[in-house]
């Protein structure tokens, strides 16, 4: 039977290569999964072919399964590697990773060109379903839209301090995993390397194979410039969810919202109305919206 089983996956997961092999992302590894479709058997069937195989809902080695939204956003994309919403924004958006840092700036996941893109992982960062084994930190990058699309609505954080006590929760799901992070800060920033007007260099974005002191450093740096102090307690070993927008053309700026992952037996309840501002000064109210920085 257990052998039954396997088959039965492999040729779930064969057919599955071939429903796709239209689907949109990285060229490079479609053609390689393709490749390992068209090899020959080394050895003659010892069985008679199935005509149909059965429904299989768990076949993979997680607990719970794939879940439903990622089995039907992978039959158009197989570059999708998660889902974002955070509720009381209009962030509601798979979540995809490419090769590069580019491609999905200005295409969408059926391939199109988009001038808003899609919301994309780092492409260094490890999203495994095994929490284990992930990068301690995630970046997302998404764009900043006139139109209020993607990103844009990280910046109602910046503008108004009630709104994170009203919404301190961003739903981010594994394509196996339902998980959900609670924000203990945000601010402006460079977004490149070099001295800037927002402090010292802060490279958020190349820091996803933190050691211990590496993430004790960089959690340092991100509290110290928060716009928040929320009594919310970060340490090693938490999986840290960092979000980016663009925040002005002129300098090169962008608007980092940055939480951790809930842990066992916390609740998003737990967390409403912790925030407490930090300094109003050093919060920035200017309204200044830009359409598709680049990231």
């Amino acid at each position: 039977m257990k052998r039954f089983k396997k088959a039965a996956a492999l040729g779930l997961m064969s057919a599955m290569v071939l429903s796709l092999a239209a689907a949109t992302g990285c060229e490079e590894k479609q053609e390689s999964s393709m490749a390992a479709d068209v090899m020959e058997p080394t050895e003659k069937a010892t069985e008679p072919p199935v005509d149909k195989l059965p429904d299989i809902t768990e076949f993979s080695a997680e607990p719970n399964g794939m879940l439903g939204r990622a089995k039907s956003l992978l039959a158009i994309n197989d570059d999708v590697v998660g889902y974002i919403n955070i509720d009381g924004t209009d962030v509601d958006y798979p979540v995809v990773q490419c090769g590069d840092n580019s491609y999905y700036m200005d295409t969408d996941i059926y391939g199109n060109y988009l001038d808003s893109g899609s919301i994309f992982m780092d492409y260094r960062d490890i999203f495994v379903p095994d929490e284990s084994k992930q990068s301690p930190q995630i970046v997302l990058y998404g764009h900043n839209m006139l139109n209020g699309t993607k990103f844009t609505s990280l910046h109602n954080y910046r503008k108004d301090d009630s709104f994170y006590e009203k919404y301190p929760i961003i739903d981010f799901n594994t394509n196996y995993i339902e998980d959900q992070y609670v924000i203990f800060a945000y601010f402006t920033t460079y977004g490149d390397y070099g001295e800037s007007a927002y402090g010292e260099e802060f490279a958020y974005w190349d820091m996803e194979n933190m050691d211990e002191k590496e993430f004790n450093e960089f959690l340092k740096t991100v509290k110290e410039r928060s716009f928040i102090s929320p009594n919310i307690d970060v340490k090693y070993g938490d999986q840290v969810l960092t979000l980016q927008t663009c925040h002005m053309d002129e300098d090169n700026s962008r608007l980092l919202v940055i939480g951790r992952r809930l842990r066992d037996g916390e609740k998003p309840e737990d967390f409403i109305k912790k925030a407490a501002p930090k300094d109003e000064s050093s919060s920035d109210d200017s309204d200044e919206t830009d359409e598709d920085n680049e990231e």
